[in-house]
Parts: C-alpha cells; structure tokens; sequence
C-alpha cells in the first residue's frame, strides 16, 4: 500500500470518517444479524490482527 504524507488535521479527519464509517457498519450488522456486542468486538479484533499481520517485520 503506498504511504501518503497527512498533516495532523488530515489524518484526524480521515480518523473520524473511518470511526464513523466502522460503528455504522457495526450498527447494520447488529441490526441484521441481532448479534451481541461481544461478537462484533470480536469481529474487531480479528480485523486489527488481520491489519497488524500486514505490518513489515523488524
């Protein structure tokens, strides 16, 4: 993925969008599916592994 340079307020914003963008998706998920909270956490969780998998080695 390429990098791009955002100054502070940028990546507050493109920070904002995402949480926005993320809950409502959660939201519709729990509506359809009326699962609990405890899943979607999950569900979370398995994307930051997913993301931190990504990451370059050191």
């Amino acid at each position: 993925m390429e990098k791009n340079s955002y100054t502070e307020d940028e990546l507050n914003q493109v920070c904002e969008d995402a949480f926005v963008n993320i809950k409502e998706a959660c939201l519709r998920l729990q509506e359809k599916t009326k699962c609990s909270n405890e899943v979607v956490i999950e569900m979370l969780n398995n994307v930051v592994e997913y993301y931190s998998s990504q990451l370059p080695s050191k």
